[in-house]
């Protein structure tokens, strides 16, 4: 009787397991190191990277440099929702990019600012400014 509930409570656990989306460990490292934590993954999307000049642009300007070496390729962008809360309480999120399983930068999302993007090196001051709860 014992092994037939342990073998039930070891399915169980597998199978509520199968729906998680397990966190990419090399990216929680990346993420962390610029002081920022997963809480979820939102979506994986593979596609050529393709922006527009004048977009481009923008992203340049809020510090976000690494795509225009990559305009053309074939990348893997992840999103991932933050546990940290901008000063609305939404939740921030990220994408960060891959090439070759390689990352080759990210940049956060804060729905509530314009332009909305910045640069994941940019923590400190989203705080100092009351972008986001410290």
């Amino acid at each position: 009787m014992m092994r037939k509930a342990l073998a039930i409570l070891v399915m169980l656990l597998l199978i509520s397991g199968c729906g998680q989306k397990s966190l990419n460990k090399q990216h929680e490292l990346y993420l962390s190191k610029k002081g920022w934590e997963i809480k979820e993954l939102l979506e994986v999307d593979t596609h050529q990277l393709e922006i527009p000049d004048e977009m481009l642009s923008n992203y340049e300007a809020s510090g976000i440099t690494f795509l225009g070496k990559y305009i053309g390729k074939e990348v893997t962008e992840y999103s991932y929702k933050l546990k940290e809360k901008d000063v609305e309480g939404k939740p921030i999120e990220v994408s960060l990019f891959e090439v070759d399983e390689d990352i080759i930068g990210g940049y956060g999302i804060l729905s509530s600012w314009e332009p909305g993007r910045f640069n994941l090196d940019d923590k400190e001051r989203l705080k100092t400014e009351h972008m986001i709860k410290k």
